[in-house]
């Protein structure tokens, strides 16, 4: 038996519709617990599956699931399930009235990872759903798979000849069922969620390499390469390749970045000078695959890879190899699309506007319908080239994706912001603001271009038109206390404890959210100050953090002060944008990171 990936594997019943959509729910469903089984996973479902997810001709699925698929039951009256389902809608991630069932599912992963250190999966299509698992660190470690995916994972580790079988007829056709449903229910979008399709794709591709042979790799597995004579064995043929192959997978599991970049010039110098050195034919496709799948996944990881460490040039032209690779795999126009999207977004954080609409714009459309992911794109890169206009004429296109295109680009505009593209974060939030701040999800990206107008009035100038909208909408939330000073009273009641349970009085004032502007390190007093726009008072401070908080600070939007005391207070400079200064002693700081990728 394969190693085991994960121990337990939780469903959502979107990948249920997946396999009817596939029309493949009558040979995979049945065995779908024995298959996991084989290779060491549980499969579950939440004891209620849900109505609005099922209608229609997948009732029968509500009635059919239980027959085959572990139940278990989920709590909803518990502290978890409740705090949950107040931050999923406070998130915008899930209707939670229409669905509670959404919420079950990442409750009953959560329930399992608490137990004996299981690894934990959760297999759904629901954008919402993946959010949470990513975002809410409550649920650090549980692992996020595409239905597509799981079926892949499943196709790659199975050993079974009879349940390989099985899988190898409809791993593809459960895929492209799988993308067809994201395509349809996704609204949001971001650069995480396309690096996370990329790897489901990458996963895919390996498996459809190995469909109908017997190339399966154990990672680890010792070969021995025979010698390389001007025409190879067959045999001989795939003992080379599967040595690239373990040799690539090695140094994606260690980690070894040096190693996997000169590993990855090693498989490309030696694919074809291999390839061409077999003279079966058949044999020679069967390598031919195993190795461009390799690359593809390798290319997929290194891109990655690069775009953690922000190095974006490097990480798009692993985004361009990918995309070479997808002319040579069976992957769908939606994947396609996504990868094309990635590549364009990434163009924007670089400042290269039009070369990013050309690329939105080379997205084939069919009649009235667009990608999500196009429509994003498409409208940044309208609004980055001049052409606001344009860009809400796309928009109005499409009435039903308008709401999770707004909660899009607010995100992609911090992405911008701490990307060094800030007159372009600025406009996005702006060209919101103006067109449609009559809409609920466009509150966020109001309240994001205030601070922006507290902290950096040398970026913002605003009409009279935004500062009405500001008045309308904000109210106290949009006053600004900068200007008042340090009243004497808080000197006198120095110092000020700051504790996340048990804050009264005037240490309520230093709570909330700072959203961070600026960093400067004093090295001769080994501080570091941080220019900050705070909700809870209203007013922009300078904070003072003892050096060492420096690379938490430097890769945080906004930061949550939960303890520690403000020891001194001092007034500002009249050149000063700041109401003061706060000099603190062991903090505890929550920082949300700029990067969600």
């Amino acid at each position: 038996m394969a190693t085991t990936l994960f121990d337990v594997v939780v469903i959502d019943t979107n990948f249920f519709i997946s396999l009817m959509n596939a029309g493949v729910s009558d040979i995979l469903l049945p065995n779908l617990q024995k298959i996991a089984a084989s290779v060491g996973m549980e499969v579950m479902v939440p004891e209620e599956l849900p109505k609005s997810d099922i209608p229609g001709k997948f009732r029968e699925l509500r009635r059919t699931i239980p027959k085959y698929v572990r139940i278990e039951r989920v709590n909803r009256g518990s502290n978890l399930w409740n705090q949950t389902a107040k931050y999923a809608v406070q998130e915008r991630m899930v209707r939670v009235k229409d669905d509670p069932a959404d919420i079950d599912v990442v409750i009953l992963a959560k329930k399992f990872t608490l137990k004996d250190n299981n690894k934990v999966a959760l297999v759904s299509d629901d954008e919402g759903v993946a959010r949470i698992i990513k975002e809410n660190r409550v649920f650090k470690g549980i692992d996020h798979l595409s239905c597509g995916s799981f079926v892949s994972i499943l196709a790659a580790a199975v050993s079974d000849p009879n349940m390989r079988k099985i899988l190898d007829k409809t791993v593809e056709r459960v895929f492209r069922a799988s993308w067809g449903y994201k395509k349809r229910t996704r609204r949001y979008i971001d650069v995480a969620m396309l690096i996370d399709d990329l790897t489901d794709t990458a996963r895919f591709v390996r498996t459809a390499a190995q469909v109908g042979t017997d190339t399966t790799i154990t990672d680890g597995k010792e070969i021995i390469p025979p010698k390389e004579p001007e025409i190879l064995s067959p045999e001989d043929a795939l003992i080379i390749a599967q040595q690239l192959v373990i040799k690539t997978r090695g140094t994606r599991e260690s980690f070894n970045i040096l190693e996997a970049e000169r590993v990855l010039v090693e498989v490309l110098t030696k694919s074809s000078e291999l390839i061409y050195s077999i003279d079966d034919l058949e044999q020679r496709v069967i390598v031919e695959r195993l190795l461009r799948s390799e690359l593809f996944e390798h290319h997929s990881w290194l891109l990655d890879y690069k775009l953690t460490r922000n190095h974006i040039v490097e990480a798009l032209v692993h985004a361009e190899a990918c995309r070479v690779f997808m002319n040579f795999v069976s992957v769908g126009k939606e994947a396609i699309e996504n990868l094309i999207s990635l590549q364009g977004l990434l163009y924007l954080l670089l400042g290269q506007n039009r070369q990013a609409l050309d690329l939105f714009e080379s997205i084939p459309t069919i009649g009235m319908e667009m990608p999500p992911t196009q429509l994003l794109g498409l409208t940044v890169s309208l609004i980055a080239t001049n052409q606001p206009h344009e860009a809400v004429i796309q928009l109005k296109r499409f009435p039903d994706l308008v709401d999770g295109m707004i909660s899009s680009m607010n995100t992609y505009a911090n992405d911008l912001y701490t990307h060094d593209q800030r007159e372009l974060a600025i406009e996005i939030l702006k060209f919101i603001v103006k067109n449609f701040s009559t809409r609920k999800e466009a509150f966020r990206s109001i309240k994001r271009l205030f601070i922006l107008t507290r902290l950096r009035p040398d970026l913002v100038e605003i009409d009279l038109k935004v500062q009405k909208i500001f008045k309308e909408k904000l109210k106290e939330e949009g006053k600004d206390f900068t200007k008042r000073g340090v009243p004497a009273s808080w000197k006198k009641n120095l110092p000020i404890q700051i504790s996340a349970s048990e804050t009264e009085g005037l240490a309520e004032q230093f709570k909330g959210f700072y959203h961070i502007l600026d960093l400067s390190l004093d090295h001769e007093r080994n501080e570091i100050n941080v220019i900050a726009w705070n909700e809870s008072n209203n007013s922009t401070w300078n904070l003072v953090f003892d050096e060492a908080y420096k690379p938490a600070l430097n890769e945080s939007v906004k930061i949550k002060i939960t303890s520690g005391t403000i020891t001194k207070i001092h007034p500002p400079d009249k050149r000063d944008i700041f109401r003061g200064k706060l000099i603190f002693e062991d903090p505890a700081i929550q920082p949300v990171l700029v990067k969600p990728w």
